[in-house]
Formats: C-alpha cells, sequence, structure tokens
C-alpha cells in the first residue's frame, strides 16, 4: 500500500461550477467539484483541465482561485485537481476588494457597489 501525501483530510461533494482558464483566452466550461479539502478541489468534466493553468472557479456563491495540479481521463471524463490559492465569498470578499480598488484609484471607499 502507498504513503498518503495529502496533507488535508478531503470531503466528497456534488456541486456544479462554472471554469474558467485564467492563462489561456478565457475558455469556459462546465464542471463538478467531486471532492473539497483545505486545500483544494477535486473537478470532473467532459473537457480536459491544462495542467499547470490557472482557474477561476464560480459556483455562485463562491469563487476559488487556483492552479491544475494534474489532469486524468477515467471512465469517460476528466478529472482534476486543483491546489486552492484564494477562496472568495460574493459578499463579503468582493465588497472588500472592490472598496480597495476604489481607494486605489482615488474614489471614496463609502462607494456603492453595483
Amino acid at each position: 500500500m502507498g504513503v498518503e501525501k495529502r496533507r488535508d483530510p478531503r470531503f466528497p461533494a456534488r456541486r456544479p461550477v462554472r471554469v474558467r482558464i485564467l492563462n489561456e483566452s478565457g475558455r469556459r466550461f462546465d464542471a463538478l467539484i467531486c471532492e473539497v479539502s483545505a486545500s483544494g478541489l477535486r473537478l470532473a468534466g467532459e473537457l480536459p483541465f491544462p495542467v499547470g493553468a490557472a482557474v477561476e472557479i464560480e459556483d455562485g456563491e463562491l469563487t476559488w482561485l487556483g492552479e491544475v495540479c494534474d489532469c486524468q481521463l477515467a471512465e469517460g471524463s476528466y478529472t482534476a485537481a486543483v491546489r486552492v490559492e484564494h477562496r472568495l465569498t460574493l459578499t463579503e470578499d468582493l465588497l472588500r476588494l472592490a472598496r480597495q480598488l476604489r481607494l486605489e484609484q482615488g474614489a471614496p471607499a463609502q462607494a456603492q457597489t453595483d
């Protein structure tokens, strides 16, 4: 039996997401989160995930930013391991980011966010 290399426990999941490849032409496609851990995700999809690519994974409430570490073809679909670098929640993190960007651009921090 092999030695376990994972740092964090994984939990099964079944959540549809939209994936955008950030270091290509912004290609987008649907996928499914199969496993979640504190440091990453396992995705399944009909298209291959380019290893080494930066990805944005959106599910409506959360956005994950990370890098594809591995991609395998199994049972007619592709599965990818994604190391997550950042997690953003739609409300708090994005509003904070919008305020920071406005401050950097010289706009008042209290300005409404659409």
